[in-house]
């Protein structure tokens, strides 16, 4: 979904350090483009039959007041830098990942922390279920590592895909950077010169302001060198690609699998 107002950034909110992270990710993101944020927390306890209500005598225990608890201390941590910034949030009794593909059909991105990735990798990337990936109404970033970084949008090339080269270029206009692109290690140098030139000319219609730095072959097939080939970004863009049919869900190429058991800078995963 795609407001035409201020965007909807909705960010799964959990008890893990990663979720902090990618609440600030997710605040500064709001800050650079107008949008507004809305704090979800998937409240499993009620499915899993145990006792949720507070301890007799103790104020504020209960899980459910911790899970009022985490709400306040994401939206502490958002007026920290950003005290003017609109917030909404709720506490959705489920699992998480039902409960923020249903949050993401009102939304116009879903935020998430990329917890180990060991656990996330098979939500995001699972060979039998795609789930939040795939089955999210809008695109995804799974936040890693690093998110002070100062350096370009990285885009992963994507032979078809067309609509992850105007997020990039969105992106990299409201963030006040350049872009990086990534081509696969079979490009030769020429092929990925063709590259570079025709998504300059692209983007440069839409987006004048926007300059397409220069371009990076992977040094080879491995997870590792994809990410080295653009260390430096401070972003990464990368496609899902839809499989045939009307409805189809979207799945994962190889790049991103491996951008996201690598990277250490927040993925972007955009639908096409």
């Amino acid at each position: 979904m795609t407001h035409s107002d201020a965007p909807r950034i909705t960010v799964g909110v959990f008890d893990a350090d990663e979720s902090d992270q990618a609440v600030r990710w997710a605040t500064r993101h709001a800050a650079a483009v107008g949008g507004h944020l809305h704090l979800v927390h998937a409240f499993v306890w009620t499915e899993l039959d145990v006792n949720i209500d507070p301890i007799s005598g103790m104020a504020g225990s209960g899980f459910r007041n911790a899970a009022h608890s985490l709400i306040q201390d994401a939206v502490a941590i958002i007026r920290e830098d950003h005290p003017d910034l609109p917030v909404t949030s709720e506490i959705v009794d489920g699992n998480a990942v039902p409960v923020l593909v249903e949050a993401s059909e009102e939304s116009d991105l879903l935020v998430l922390g990329g917890r180990g990735l060991g656990r996330l990798m098979t939500l995001i990337v699972g060979s039998k279920s795609l789930a939040l990936a795939g089955r999210s109404h809008c695109p995804v970033v799974v936040v890693r590592g690093e998110i002070d970084g100062r350096g370009p949008i990285g885009l992963v090339h994507h032979e078809v895909a067309t609509e992850v080269v105007t997020r990039a270029a969105d992106l990299a206009r409201a963030y006040g950077r350049d872009i990086h692109l990534v081509v696969r290690p079979e490009t030769t140098p020429e092929q990925a010169q063709e590259i570079l030139a025709g998504t300059a000319q692209r983007i440069a219609l839409t987006h004048p302001s926007v300059f397409v730095r220069d371009v990076t072959i992977a040094a080879s097939e491995s997870p590792r060198e994809l990410i080295q080939a653009s260390q430096d970004a401070c972003l990464m863009v990368v496609a899902g690609e839809r499989s045939p049919g009307a409805g189809g869900k979207v799945s994962a190429p190889r790049q991103l699998v491996n951008v996201l058991r690598f990277a250490n800078t927040p993925v972007w995963i955009e639908r096409d």
